[in-house]
């Protein structure tokens, strides 16, 4: 082998070495690493109090939906773990009275309904990132709800992982439009 041919043989190893350095900063290289990376969550607990007729917002019908949470406009909020709680009832005295659904704002997407195997509260529903319930920059986690005792309070704890910026995946539009686009 000459001298030439070995210093080609280098020089071809550092532009593959150069040229892997390099694709770790790919797009995809970075989309994983921002899959990996689990941002920090942030707790949040909010108070929603039944009237006197138990109902929430006005009831499942009424359109009085109630605001739990609010994503902030620079972010996104996939909800990990909600934990809901009354006063008085416990794991040997659960509520069991009431109906309720948890919902999205921006499409009225069902996150959760309540009873869970006949139980209002104590609950606690967790998910993993990736299938977690997903609120767009700036939508809201509502409630409504009927049948609960009068003047219960459910004491909605969440656990949220904010992620600055919007994917180029989240939608943009309601699903109700797309079904148009695809006529």
């Amino acid at each position: 082998m000459t001298d030439t041919q070995q210093s080609n043989i280098v020089l071809d190893v550092i532009r593959d070495v150069i040229a892997g350095i390099g694709d770790l900063f790919t797009k995809g290289q970075h989309d994983l690493i921002t899959i990996l990376r689990q941002p920090t969550p942030i707790k949040y607990t909010r108070v929603i109090t039944a009237d006197a007729a138990g109902n929430i917002g006005g009831g499942l019908n009424a359109g009085n939906i109630v605001d739990v949470y609010r994503c902030p406009v620079s972010a996104e909020g996939w909800i990990n773990r909600i934990a809901i709680t009354a006063a008085g009832y416990g794991p040997k005295t659960p509520l069991t009275q009431g109906q309720a659904y948890l919902t999205g704002s921006t499409f009225n997407e069902l996150i959760m309904m309540l009873p869970v195997a006949g139980q209002i509260a104590p609950l606690i529903s967790t998910e993993g990132r990736l299938s977690a319930p997903h609120l767009n920059p700036g939508e809201q986690l509502l409630i409504t709800g009927d049948g609960f005792p009068a003047n219960v309070s459910l004491k909605i704890d969440l656990q949220i992982v904010l992620v600055q910026g919007v994917s180029e995946y989240t939608p943009k539009v309601p699903a109700k439009n797309l079904v148009s686009v695809l006529d």
